[in-house]
């Protein structure tokens, strides 16, 4: 493994500088002085590869402060930035409400975006709700490619759009419905729980869906002693801990952002910022491994971290380490009317970060047929059991 709070994919950065993401490489750090705040990464430049409107000064003027006030990082997303961008979110807006479309974004997803776009921003289990409770019948889901599945799946009579058809996960690709087939007849009985960062045709064989901010819960709800839990080890071993009356068989797979972290890591950060006079609060995300989970002081979906942040901030609390993808980071910071230290390390997906404006907005105008989700009826009608399944013990 490489150094868990490094860069996993190799563009390691020292604490004065900033990457761009053109190439999607996920970036962390952890060399820099005691007390230093978490640098994020560059903000995205737009590619230039389509066309806009010929807004009016005044619109674009507009729409580039109303971008870097909802943003909150100036530094990041200066007025010039924003500038470029805002033709960009101009017009995806105006689409939008022209073709009726809902546009969804999960957190992880570049501020422009978030807080350019999007109708709805949440983590899966509050966006799977959305996409299937909302009027509109075309959902337009920026994210990677099981969400927007996810989607078609609640809402089969709807058109569901994927900007970046190659945004997968290594969750989700790194198991089969043949891997869970082979599962149920090697264990005849026992359900099978999978966490939503799954292909549809996964969720097909499968008893129960759960996500982050839910499977525990849902997971004490099941009958029986035993359960499977699938894709990912980190979360099952948690799982486990957390159902002692329960014998918790577990997949083998995991988030590449979300293994690079160590609790040795968290452990001397929180020791470097005790001798400095810091109340550092950790919070992480249940993906990573028990020994990152043990050192946190709050374990929660990417919601969670996000909700739990902004309550203690208003309660006083200053300094945070985040330990999850570096879009979480960018909500705290957006959404807190408190001036914060995030100190520590994030890691970007790459997956997650493949989708700029340009995708949306060329899936708006024109959608290429793979940027449509298609789904077999008896996929779809499988796989919306899983959900409901899901849906049912959390109401």
């Amino acid at each position: 493994m490489q150094d868990p709070m490094g860069d996993p994919h190799g563009n390691r950065l020292d604490c004065h500088g900033t990457p761009r993401l053109d190439d999607l490489k996920a970036v962390a750090h952890d060399d820099c002085p005691v007390g230093m705040v978490i640098e994020m990464p560059e903000a995205p430049l737009p590619r230039g590869k389509i066309e806009t409107p010929a807004y009016s000064g005044s619109e674009i003027e507009e729409e580039a402060l109303r971008l870097q006030e909802a943003i909150k990082q100036p530094m990041r997303w200066d007025l010039e930035l924003c500038r470029a961008l805002a033709p960009l979110t101009l017009e995806i807006n105006r689409l939008k409400r022209e073709q009726g479309v809902f546009l969804i974004a999960h957190s992880y997803q570049t501020p422009d975006i978030v807080y350019g776009v999007a109708d709805s921003v949440a983590d899966s289990y509050s966006l799977s709700k959305d996409a299937r409770d909302a009027p509109q019948q075309t959902i337009l889901f920026s994210s990677v490619r099981f969400m927007a599945e996810t989607a078609k799946i609640v809402s089969p009579h709807k058109t569901v759009l994927h900007p970046s058809p190659e945004a997968g996960c290594s969750l989700s690709d790194g198991i089969s419905a043949q891997d869970v087939i082979d599962l149920k007849e090697a264990h005849p009985g026992v359900p099978v729980v999978c966490y939503i960062n799954t292909s549809a045709a996964v969720k097909a064989e499968c008893d129960v869906c759960v996500t982050s901010s839910n499977y525990i819960k849902i997971c004490e709800r099941l009958p029986g002693d035993r359960l499977i839990f699938v894709p990912d080890r980190f979360m099952g071993k948690h799982l486990q801990t957390a159902l002692s009356d329960k014998e918790v068989l577990v997949y083998g797979g995991e988030c590449e952002v979300h293994a690079n972290f160590t609790g040795e890591k968290i452990r001397t950060w929180r020791n470097s910022m005790d001798d400095h006079g810091v109340d550092l609060v950790v919070m992480s995300h249940p993906e990573c491994d028990a020994d990152v989970l043990e050192e946190s002081d709050v374990v929660g979906s990417s919601e969670i971290l996000k909700d739990e942040a902004l309550r203690m901030a208003s309660k006083g609390q200053r300094d945070f380490m985040l330990v999850t993808e570096c879009g979480t980071a960018d909500r705290v910071l957006a959404e807190s009317d408190e001036d914060l230290n995030l100190i520590g390390a994030c890691v970007m997906c790459r997956h997650m970060k493949s989708t700029q404006l340009e995708d949306i907005l060329q899936a708006l105008r024109d959608p290429r047929a793979d940027q449509v989700i298609e789904l077999d009826a008896d996929v779809i009608e499988s796989a919306r059991m899983c959900l409901d399944e899901m849906f049912r013990l959390m109401d």
